[in-house]
C-alpha cells in the first residue's frame, strides 16, 4: 500500500502554529475594522455641509457690515425705518455668532493677534448692538445708528485683513487635511497589502491542509480497505475457531454451559450436559435445572457475581438421578456483555469412596460400632451441647468378664463372634441418639444422652441381664455364656469428657473387683 510519509508534528509545535494562525486572523480583523472606521470617519467629515465655510462667513460679515453702515446713514437721513436697522443688526449678529468658538486662524504660519483682535472686536460690537436694539424704539435705534456710523468705518479695512488671513488659514488647513488624507491612503494601501499577504498565508495554509486532508483521506481509504480485508479474514478465523471450540467443548468430559449474567439468554450448552439434563434445546437450560436444590443455585449465582470466579463448589446436581458434582464458574465478556461460564463434572464415585473411607476410619470392623477415635470425637461434641444447655448425660463402661478364657478355650473365632453379638445387643437395647463404641479388645462404652444416674442404672442392668441371657455356641460347638461388668458415671457441671471416662473406668474396675457380672457407680 502506497502512502506519503509525513514527519510527525509535536503537540507543542502544533499548538504554536495554531496560536500564530489565530493571532494572524485576529490582527487582520482588527486592522480591517480600524481601516473601515477611518474611512467612514473621513467620509463623514467630508460630507459635512459646513465644511471649510469660514472664508464664506468672513465675506458675508464684511458684506453685512457695509449694509449695516448704509442702513445707519439712511436712518440718519430719515430715509429708513428704525426697525429695518434692527433687522440689519440681527443679521450681523447671526453671522458673527457662528465664529465665536471657531478657531479661524489656527493654520496661519505666524500668530495673527491683531487680526484675531479685529474679529473679536466685531463680534463683541455685534453682540452689544444686538442686545441694545429694540423693536419700536426709534430713539434708542437712532443712538445705535450714530454709534455704528462712528465705529464701523474704522473696522472695514481691518475686516479685509481678517478675510485675507482666513483665506490663508483655510488654504493651509485644506493642505494639512490633504496631507492627512494622503497619509491615510498610504496607510490603507499598506493595510490592504498586509491583508493581501495575510489572506495569501491563510489560503496557502488552507491549500496545504486540503492537500494533507486528501492525502490522509486516500491513506484512510486504503487502510479501511486493508482493515476490511483483515476483518473478513479474522472473522473467518474466528468462525473456524468457534466451530473448533464447540467441537472441543462437546467432546469435553465436563459439562459446560455459557449463559448471560442474568440467566435469561443461553449462549451455549455442550451435548453432554444436554443429555444429562434431558434438554430438548440449549435454550431450556438454567442454573435451577443444573442444581438439585433451587436455593443452592441461587447461592452459587450470587457468590459467582460477587467474586467473579468460583472453583470447587461441591453440591448435588440434577439429572436423571441426583448426583454429586463439582461446579466452577467465571464471569467474562461475551459479545460485549457480561456472561457466566459454568462447567461441572461428576464426583459421585469419589464421594462414594470418601464415604467408605469415612466408615472405615470411624467404625469398628468387627462390631459395626464407633471405634475409639470416633466415639471420643462424637462424645466430646455431645458433652459440649450438654454443658451449653445444662442437660444430664451418663457414661457406661462395659467389659466382658473372662473374655481371655473364651479365646483360649474356644478359639479367637468364637471370641470374635461374642464381640459381634454384644455389638448387636447394644444397638438393640440402646437408643439411636446414644453414642456407642468399642474402645478396644472386649471393652465397650455408651454415652446416654439426657439420662441421669437413676435411669442410666436401669439401662445398665437391662444390658447386663440381656447379655447374660444370650445363647451362644462356640466354633467347637460348645455352648458359651457371657456376663458383663459395668461402670457408671454421670456428668458433672463443667467436667470434661476425660474426667467422666476416668470415673466410669474406676467404677468398672470396682465392679470386677467385687465379683464381676454387676454394675458399679462412680463415687462422688
Amino acid at each position: 500500500m502506497s502512502s506519503i510519509a509525513t514527519p510527525p508534528v509535536s503537540p507543542s509545535r502544533h499548538r504554536l502554529k495554531l496560536s500564530a494562525l489565530i493571532t494572524l486572523v485576529l490582527a487582520m480583523a482588527l486592522v480591517t475594522l480600524g481601516s473601515l472606521w477611518l474611512v467612514q470617519e473621513q467620509a463623514r467629515q467630508l460630507a459635512l455641509p459646513t465644511l471649510h465655510n469660514e472664508l464664506w462667513q468672513a465675506y458675508q460679515i464684511d458684506n453685512e457690515m457695509n449694509h449695516l453702515l448704509d442702513a445707519a446713514h439712511s436712518l440718519r437721513k430719515g430715509e429708513l425705518d428704525s426697525d429695518d436697522l434692527v433687522v440689519r443688526i440681527q443679521v450681523l449678529r447671526s453671522l458673527t455668532q457662528s465664529l465665536e468658538r471657531h478657531h479661524l486662524f489656527d493654520f496661519l504660519p505666524e500668530s495673527q493677534s491683531i487680526t484675531q483682535g479685529t474679529l473679536d472686536q466685531i463680534i463683541g460690537l455685534s453682540r452689544d448692538w444686538d442686545a441694545r436694539a429694540r423693536w419700536g424704539d426709534p430713539q434708542g435705534v437712532r443712538q445705535l445708528a450714530e454709534e455704528i456710523h462712528q465705529r464701523l468705518p474704522q473696522l472695514l479695512k481691518p475686516m479685509h485683513e481678517v478675510m485675507v488671513a482666513s483665506k490663508i488659514s483655510l488654504a493651509n488647513k485644506i493642505d494639512a487635511k490633504r496631507q492627512l488624507l494622503h497619509r491615510c491612503f498610504i496607510g490603507l494601501g499598506w493595510t490592504l497589502l498586509g491583508l493581501l499577504l495575510g489572506g495569501a498565508l491563510l489560503v496557502s495554509r488552507l491549500v496545504s491542509d486540503y492537500r494533507k486532508a486528501r492525502t490522509l483521506s486516500h491513506n484512510l481509504a486504503e487502510l479501511n480497505q486493508h482493515l476490511e480485508q483483515r476483518v473478513s479474514e479474522r472473522t473467518a478465523e474466528l468462525s473456524e475457531g468457534q466451530a473448533l471450540l464447540r467441537q472441543i467443548l462437546d467432546a469435553s468430559p465436563s459439562d459446560v454451559a455459557l449463559i448471560s449474567d442474568d440467566g435469561k439468554q443461553v449462549h451455549f450448552v455442550n451435548q453432554r450436559l444436554r443429555q444429562r439434563l434431558e434438554l430438548d434445546a440449549s435454550s431450556d437450560f438454567s442454573l435451577s435445572r443444573l442444581f438439585s436444590n433451587a436455593r443452592e443455585a441461587l447461592h452459587f449465582s450470587e457468590a459467582l457475581q460477587a467474586r467473579q470466579r468460583l472453583d470447587g463448589w461441591e453440591t448435588q446436581l440434577a439429572g436423571t438421578e441426583p448426583y454429586w458434582g463439582v461446579v466452577s464458574g467465571r464471569v467474562l465478556e461475551y459479545h460485549g456483555r457480561p456472561a457466566l461460564l459454568i462447567w461441572s463434572y461428576d464426583i459421585s464415585l469419589r464421594k462414594q469412596m470418601e464415604q467408605e473411607l469415612l466408615v472405615l476410619a470411624t467404625t469398628d470392623a468387627l462390631t459395626g460400632l464407633n471405634n475409639r477415635h470416633a466415639f471420643l470425637q462424637r462424645a466430646g461434641e455431645l458433652f459440649k451441647s450438654a454443658e451449653r444447655f445444662d442437660q444430664p448425660c451418663t457414661l457406661l463402661m462395659l467389659d466382658i468378664d473372662h473374655f481371655k478364657a473364651i479365646n483360649d478355650n474356644h478359639g479367637h473365632q468364637s471370641g470374635d463372634e461374642v464381640l459381634a453379638r454384644l455389638g448387636e445387643l447394644l444397638r438393640q437395647v440402646l437408643r439411636e441418639v446414644d453414642i456407642i463404641g468399642r474402645l478396644g479388645g472386649e471393652e465397650f462404652a455408651a454415652l446416654l444422652t439426657q439420662t441421669d444416674r437413676c435411669d442410666a442404672l436401669q439401662v445398665a442392668e437391662r444390658l447386663r441381664l440381656s447379655a447374660e441371657a444370650l445363647a451362644l455356641n462356640g466354633a467347637d460347638g460348645q455352648q458359651l455364656g457371657i456376663t458383663l461388668s459395668v461402670g457408671l458415671a454421670e456428668r458433672r457441671p463443667a467436667e470434661p469428657l476425660e474426667g467422666v471416662l476416668a470415673r466410669a473406668d474406676s467404677a468398672l474396675y470396682r465392679a470386677k473387683a467385687e465379683g464381676r457380672n454387676r454394675t458399679a457407680q462412680a463415687v462422688d
